[in-house]
């Protein structure tokens, strides 16, 4: 067969055809553009500022079947760095398997507590430290990048403690940007921060009913974007009031990182109620073990639509289930991080694309009957704890 090259390049009189043209536009192009995914291909060399946080930006080899990619933002929590959760979280593994963009965002210069603390500001959902706003600007930003090639319909937030209380008011501020949510031990939207480490009997009784109304109210004219969000409500069964609560944090004891009790229960309890309401699904569904038994799972659903799920992550504490397979250890994250058990990135990544209802073609947005009933009106917290008053900023004394 005759060669569609021409075969007389060394002729000085001579040029290649139009054909042969094209093919070395097409072969250079092509070059270019391996050589660009290696280069950006993994995690930033150096930290990026986003709208005031150094943000870690993770870019995989592959893609969703549509060439594009999942962005999911992974928010870390008090006394602990975005740095330690890119290093030792495990994000990167579940990223690279499934597509997914990810971003790593430090609370910044502006944070809530004390310097050892920098807690995502959630205080009341009232956005005094414009956190909200930012993380919602940065998603934004980051969509926008022809690089990143972000699939708008598959874009996530997820968080540990406040970083977790941080994800659900972003969650509830811009539904029409986040298609789902992951929530690890987190207090509730519109919650005190200064409640945080409270047990959960000391949790308001009005407090599903104030989160639904916060949610709702963050949300304005975007709540019909609630019909196809998704979200995961996940607390260890060792943090406080759990059944298997043991160790107090103490400044003597480093040798129980990520099984401490600090964050109640009950806040990822109500969560999952405040959820069931906004999205309008019936009740949890039986228990179903999940990666062997390392955690128990319970799925919500609209119709045939698993629109929310609880997870019980076993013996693990007040931390991010990182589930590399090391055993805990400071060394590994610091206090808040559980190399040991359950593999939450892996679990939440394959949960949230698994579950998008907003990649899914011909879906009409439907609204629901209220059916959780809010007979009392919302409680306010007043700013003080037994009589005596309390300063916003550091008004606890152990990093959530």
């Amino acid at each position: 067969m005759r060669s569609p090259f021409p075969t007389n390049f060394s002729k000085p009189n001579s040029w290649p055809s139009p054909f042969a043209r094209q093919m070395r536009v097409l072969l250079v192009a092509l070059g270019m553009a391996v050589s660009a995914l290696s280069a950006i291909a993994g995690w930033n060399t150096e930290e990026e500022d986003i709208e005031g946080h150094p943000t870690w930006i993770y870019t995989p080899t592959h893609a969703l079947p549509n060439g594009k990619h999942p962005l999911l933002i992974v928010l870390h929590g008090c006394a602990q760095t975005h740095t330690q959760l890119k290093t030792f979280g495990n994000l990167a593994n579940a990223a690279e398997a499934n597509g997914v963009v990810l971003a790593v965002p430090f609370v910044g210069l502006e944070f809530f507590g004390t310097p050892l603390q920098q807690c995502w500001d959630y205080h009341e959902a009232r956005d005094n430290r414009h956190h909200i706003a930012e993380l919602v600007r940065l998603a934004d930003t980051l969509k926008a990048r022809t690089a990143l090639n972000v699939d708008p319909r598959h874009v996530y937030i997820a968080g540990l403690s406040s970083g977790a209380a941080m994800a659900l008011a972003v969650s509830c501020k811009a539904p029409d940007v986040f298609a789902g949510v992951g929530a690890v031990a987190g207090p509730s939207v519109g919650s005190s921060q200064c409640m945080a480490l409270s047990p959960g009997a000391a949790i308001p009784r009005t407090n599903v009913c104030d989160a639904i109304r916060t949610c709702r109210s963050l949300a304005a004219n975007k709540a019909s974007h609630f019909a196809t969000q998704i979200a995961n409500i996940a607390y260890g069964d060792m943090d406080l009031d759990g059944p298997k609560a043991m160790f107090a944090p103490s400044p003597t004891d480093t040798e129980h990182a990520g099984q401490y009790k600090l964050v109640s229960t009950r806040w990822s309890e109500d969560n999952a109620k405040v959820l069931q309401e906004i999205y309008g699904t019936g009740a949890l569904g039986p228990e179903e073990s999940v990666q062997n038994g390392l955690g128990t799972l319970q799925v919500a659903k609209k119709g045939n639509d698993s629109r929310l799920s609880l997870l019980v992550v076993h013996d693990v504490g007040h931390a991010w289930p990182a589930g590399t397979g090391v055993p805990n250890d400071t060394g590994q994250g610091g206090l808040w991080i559980a190399p040991r058990g359950l593999n939450y990135p892996a679990f939440l990544v394959d949960w949230l694309i698994s579950n998008n209802l907003r990649a899914r073609s011909g879906r009409r947005i439907r609204h629901h009957r209220r059916v959780y009933r809010c007979l009392t009106p919302a409680g306010k917290y007043s700013g003080s704890s037994n009589g005596r008053s309390v300063t916003l900023g550091s008004c606890f004394s152990t990093g959530i």
